[in-house]
């Protein structure tokens, strides 16, 4: 039950401009590319902000979710951020898993406990002598402190959140629970999300649906409305699993308007352990 999710493949390398002509002069194409075209080597995927506050300790945190192309061995990913000074400062991103032969995915993530950034960013990718920039058509990506996620890719429908996927025991059951956590591009009222899972290999797998979530915590002590700015809903649930059972292989559907949506990490589907605590 293993289907394929598509992202746009073709890639053409294209020179750029310099990190200063980006920064000084916006309005310019910087990789040299017509604002009509979407062929640079280096895409935002998604990102996410989020903003707490709790018993006195504040938290603003970023996460970035990048596709390049495989153009060389040698290279460097990044986030390049507007400051609140006004100051630009170059995040680097880490290498996550190669889609196939061609692409990889790059990933980061960043806390802060002071609002150290503005809301405007832009992504740089380094290789081969030459630097290329996804900077959303010359418009820059702009997310404040409260927005939740953001799908960048307009092929991008469906996507869990890691970071909110687990597998632990719940004594009440006596019976390990999975539960996970996903955002979906609110195409229609009507629709349903699910969890396809095996346990075993795919000799066997199980399917349970998500619930709706109208509110969803985005940080301690601070909610974002759902679907939030960018018309991105959340999605949870979980479901009982054998206690003996410590390793889930699973993927997302979401279907709307008749069709089928899904994330299965590009091919590969998810994995999600059991956690071991040692107190």
């Amino acid at each position: 039950m293993k289907k394929y999710f598509y992202l746009l493949l073709s890639l053409i390398i294209f020179s750029c401009a310099t990190e200063d002509d980006f920064i000084e002069h916006k309005e310019r194409t910087v990789s040299g590319i017509s604002a009509k075209d979407d062929i640079t080597p280096v895409h935002l995927i998604k990102a996410w902000t989020a903003y707490g506050n709790y018993r006195g300790f504040t938290t603003y945190s970023k996460k970035f979710t990048v596709k390049v192309a495989n153009l060389g061995f040698d290279k460097t990913v990044s986030v390049f951020h507007k400051k609140t000074d006004g100051n630009w400062e170059e995040i680097q991103l880490s290498y996550d898993f190669n889609i196939d032969d061609e692409n990889e995915i790059w990933v980061g993530n960043l806390s802060t406990s002071t609002q150290v950034y503005d809301d405007e960013f832009v992504v740089k990718y380094e290789v081969n002598g030459t630097t290329y920039w996804d900077n959303n058509r010359e418009k820059n990506y702009a997310m404040s402190i409260q927005e939740g996620y953001f799908f960048a890719d307009p092929n991008l429908n469906v996507s869990v959140d890691k970071d909110y996927v687990s597998v632990s025991y719940n004594p009440y059951y006596d019976q390990n629970s999975m539960f996970v956590t996903v955002d979906i591009r609110n195409l229609a009222p009507s629709k349903e999300v699910g969890v396809v899972y095996t346990t075993d290999g795919w000799q066997t797998q199980g399917y349970f649906s998500l619930g709706y979530r109208p509110f969803w915590n985005n940080g301690p002590l601070f909610l974002v409305e759902s679907p939030n700015n960018f018309g991105i809903e959340r999605w949870t649930g979980n479901v009982q699993i054998d206690k003996s059972i410590d390793t889930v292989e699973y993927a997302i559907v979401y279907r709307v308007n008749g069709l089928e949506y899904w994330d299965n990490n590009y091919g590969k589907n998810y994995t999600v352990t059991k956690k071991i605590y040692n107190w």
